[in-house]
């Protein structure tokens, strides 16, 4: 009676001494570590914050740091940058610039050589030759000739010496093979790849052949980090400025340019030549184009004179760059506006334009010769008899002026 129950306790503590022995935790050490290690874990665990049932805790944005948004425009999407990308850029820029050059001062064009630095394999000379060959010919109607002289290596004897070259050494021999391709241009070509920082350059320069003075030259290196293309001094300006100017697109911010003129206008009196008084003028200006190559926006002054009349001026304007955009150099503008002429008995128009140039970073002086329509304006006489004087025609005007920003 009381031996089978002992019997069956037996078997079940056997039973669960061999299960424990096969658990894969008693067996291997590590497995064991493992689990002894979650359960501390488990038990040091940060408890949940208090919160009201029914509430959420959320988490504050942070502001994104000064130039994020426009380093997604600038950054590319990968982590690295082909480098054939980076070449043909470059060359695009070159051809461009040939395009811009006159064909007849310059063509045809003797490529002399193409030098790679070092690091580079030399048999990549032609293919770099290849392609400048073929962004010239797309972008300008110039021929690009080939130099098979400006590589070669020649032996001649001088007195009792052998003497060994390579290439154009001497500008008699310059002229000579500039003579023979009909070329008026030697253009060189120098490839080079830095790799700490990691950029790539490329140095070009136009030599005439006839007295080897440098007509062209310009470098362009590009940066992989930001796929960004810097130009030579021809293309100076701020960095600030390009970046700003590109985060105020992203933003579709607008860009406003005030301005202020002060200067005499004379007025086309009728028969009685020019009554010269003073004009003052304020100009609100969104600008447009690359580089902010274009102002158009609304003008508002007036025209003084104490003798004869005095008018307001209200129009819209439109002001164009035709200088290069250089940080260091003079900027001058083609200005064309119109609007109306309003005095107190008369009204009319005027229309016309002239140039505006910036010495200075917020002075300007314009000139301007505008036409103003024909109006009338009475005056009364010492006898009672209103005397009638008969104003319009062209009408020049002169001022300095600032701006800002």
């Amino acid at each position: 009676m009381i031996v089978a129950p002992l019997i069956a306790m037996l078997v079940a503590q056997a039973v669960a001494a061999d299960a424990k022995s096969d658990s894969p935790a008693s067996a291997d050490p590590g497995a064991r570590a493992a689990v002894q290690t979650s359960t501390a874990a488990a038990q040091n665990a940060q408890p949940q914050a208090d919160v009201p049932e029914g509430s959420d805790i959320r988490v504050r944005k942070r502001p994104e740091p000064p130039g994020s948004r426009t380093n997604r425009y600038l950054l590319p999407d990968g982590d690295t940058v082909d480098a054939n990308d980076i070449l043909d850029e470059m060359l695009d820029e070159l051809a461009a610039d040939v395009a811009r050059l006159n064909a007849a001062r310059i063509g045809p064009i003797l490529l002399e050589r193409v030098r790679l630095s070092d690091n580079l394999n030399p048999e990549f000379a032609p293919v770099v030759e290849a392609r400048l060959a073929a962004s010239i010919a797309r972008a300008a109607e110039v021929a690009l000739v080939r130099c098979a002289e400006c590589w070669t290596t020649r032996g001649r004897l001088e007195g009792a010496a052998w003497v060994v070259s390579r290439g154009v050494n001497r500008r008699e021999e310059l002229v000579a093979v500039a003579n023979k391709y009909a070329a008026r241009t030697l253009m060189t070509v120098a490839l080079t790849l830095v790799e700490q920082p990691r950029s790539l350059a490329m140095d070009v320069e136009l030599v005439r052949a006839d007295d080897s003075s440098i007509l062209f030259a310009e470098q362009y290196r590009m940066n992989p980090d930001t796929s960004l293309l810097y130009r030579g001094v021809d293309r100076t300006q701020s960095r600030f400025a390009r970046l700003k100017e590109l985060q105020d697109r992203i933003d579709q911010r607008p860009r406003f340019s005030h301005a202020i003129e002060f200067g005499a206008m004379g007025m086309p009196v009728s028969g009685a030549g020019l009554a010269w008084g003073g004009v003052g003028r304020y100009a609100l200006t969104e600008q447009f184009g690359e580089a902010g190559a274009g102002e158009a926006g609304i003008e508002a002054g007036g025209y003084v004179n104490t003798t004869t009349f005095s008018a307001g001026l209200v129009g819209a304007m439109l002001r164009l760059r035709v200088s290069p955009a250089q940080l260091f150099g003079s900027e001058w503008r083609l200005v064309l506006h119109t609007g109306g002429l309003l005095t107190g008995g008369a009204t009319t128009f005027y229309a016309g334009g002239g140039l505006r140039v910036k010495p200075a970073i917020r002075v300007t002086a314009y000139a301007l010769f505008d036409y103003i329509g024909s109006f009338d304006i009475r005056k009364p006489t010492l006898n009672g008899q209103p005397q009638v004087t008969t104003y319009g025609g062209f009408a020049p005007q002169l001022g300095v002026g600032f701006t800002w920003p």
